[in-house]
């Protein structure tokens, strides 16, 4: 049996021009997904910043939420195998933007 090529995508969606935009990136062999990154990102004095950080890093998945001094509160969250946290990590960033956003800029103020 051939070895299963390694497949590796990036692509950044805009949920809103010039206010918030989703990046996603997965490395995938054949079906099974081996690391991922779903990232909200929000403009912050001139460049764009991470929010909210969805990724398999450190050896299981999870929810980073980035303050706005650049620590960050780790959850754990995990529903199903790796491909389903990876689309549901999407989903809830597409449905709950602005939330994360307006939790941001209030830590600022």
């Amino acid at each position: 049996m051939a070895d299963v090529a390694l497949i590796e995508r990036e692509w950044v969606q805009e949920l809103a021009p010039e206010l918030a935009r989703l990046r996603c990136r997965y490395q995938r062999r054949g079906k099974r997904l081996l690391e991922y990154t779903v990232q909200l990102e929000i403009p912050y004095q001139g460049k764009w910043r991470a929010v909210v950080r969805y990724d398999n890093a450190h050896g299981f998945c999870h929810r980073d939420d980035i303050h706005a001094d650049g620590t960050q509160d780790k959850t754990a969250t995990f529903v199903g195998d790796a491909n389903e946290t990876f689309t549901r990590a999407i989903e809830e960033v597409q449905t709950h933007w602005e939330s994360h956003r307006n939790r941001f800029l209030r830590e600022i103020e």
